[in-house]
């Protein structure tokens, strides 16, 4: 059977982690044995003692890791520092490479996502795929997801017209994404030479020859803080 491990880096997100972790607990595992790992940031809420609990419940399946700078930056957008995140990012996949899992699914700690959703990624059986993540509600416009393509100038812009019935190719996606280990083994890592992480992870996979699908099938609900973001999950 296939071993999945889940997590993501985290900080002061006592807000919405109940949500979050009761959709993890509710995700179809049949074609599936699951791992959680969560990087621990600089968080000054009850984040922490959130995760203790799940662990609790969770028995030897959660990995918890405490990684502080004491520096400033926030959690909420705009105040992202992506140097320290890309390292937040690459240390997650470190505790990945220590384990025996076939997959990492990177998740986003303010994204809930659908009960089939891993059994839908598994099926594409991709080196990358993501399920759709609406990233503009802040702004206005729910056009804006997370798939991008990369234009000839080497700039992105948002794919906006897309199938719901099938993968289709991207050249970068984020948030809520299947990666194969293969990808990670052969050493794609983040990091804040583009601007957001995500970016170079992708352009590091693709450069090696790794293929970036995302599921127009499987959309997830993106909450970006308390009141904003919510959309009911197909």
């Amino acid at each position: 059977m296939l071993k999945v491990m889940i997590g993501c880096p985290l900080r002061d997100r006592a807000w919405v982690l109940p949500r979050y972790l009761d959709s993890l607990e509710k995700l179809g595992k049949s074609q599936c044995q699951v791992q959680y790992a969560f990087i621990i940031n600089d968080c000054s809420d009850h984040s922490p003692r959130i995760l203790a609990e799940f662990s609790d419940r969770q028995p030897d399946m959660v990995r918890l890791i405490e990684k502080n700078y004491d520096a400033p930056g926030g959690y909420r957008r705009g105040q992202y520092n992506f140097s320290r995140l890309a390292q937040l990012r690459n240390l997650l996949l470190n505790v990945f490479l220590q384990s025996d899992c076939d997959y990492l699914f990177s998740l986003d700690s303010d994204i809930l996502v659908p009960a089939n959703t891993l059994t839908q990624l598994l099926t594409d059986d991709c080196d990358i795929v993501s399920a759709l993540v609406c990233n503009g509600h802040e702004i206005g416009d729910d056009g804006i997801y997370n798939v991008l393509k990369r234009e000839s100038d080497g700039s992105y812009v948002h794919i906006r017209n897309f199938p719901r019935d099938r993968i289709f190719p991207v050249d970068c996606t984020g948030a809520a994404y299947l990666i194969k280990r293969a990808v990670i083994a052969a050493g794609v890592r983040y990091s804040s030479r583009r601007g957001g992480e995500d970016i170079a992870f992708c352009e590091d996979a693709a450069s090696r020859g790794f293929n970036i699908f995302c599921d127009g099938r499987v959309e997830c609900s993106h909450l970006m803080q308390e009141g904003i973001g919510l959309r009911d999950m197909g």
